[in-house]
């Protein structure tokens, strides 16, 4: 697990630096399903989490596409799907309590799966490893520190 600045990034997981969201690839069979969150810092932007919107599973949707919304103290933004394929399932238990996606980021408070059309090809513009989600953080950070 990298500790960056007070923030923790799972060293497993695949990150969508405009979007602040976090893959978890596994394979199931010959097709990829992928889980996907909000980071740390993502969840920490926001604020508390009130209100959590999504699509039915089962919806085929494009990468960028909005498939849901979450509402917080801080802001309302949209949930975009960092992958095209289709969702396979939503998270029932964060739409019931919002503030799991606070509490917990990278486990309960997961926002919901998919599966993925073409993993291969779109993780390409996805981060993975330490060092590479390191220097796009600590830019992130450094980005946040001069804006206020």
């Amino acid at each position: 697990m990298a500790r960056i600045e007070g923030y923790d990034f799972p060293d497993d997981l695949w990150y969508h630096p405009p979007e602040h969201l976090w893959l978890h690839p596994e394979r199931a069979g010959d097709e990829w399903l992928i889980t996907v969150g909000v980071d740390a810092v993502g969840q920490d932007a926001l604020g508390e989490v009130v209100y959590v919107q999504l699509m039915d599973a089962g919806r085929v949707v494009a990468r960028g596409e909005a498939v849901g919304s979450l509402e917080a103290e801080k802001m309302v933004r949209p949930v975009l799907a960092p992958l095209s394929g289709t969702l396979s399932e939503v998270n029932g238990a964060l739409m019931a309590a919002p503030r799991l996606l606070n509490l917990h980021p990278y486990d309960q408070g997961w926002i919901f799966r998919m599966r993925a059309r073409d993993w291969e090809g779109e993780r390409e513009e996805l981060l993975h490893g330490e060092e590479r989600v390191r220097a796009w953080i600590s830019a992130e950070l450094q980005a946040m520190k001069e804006r206020r």
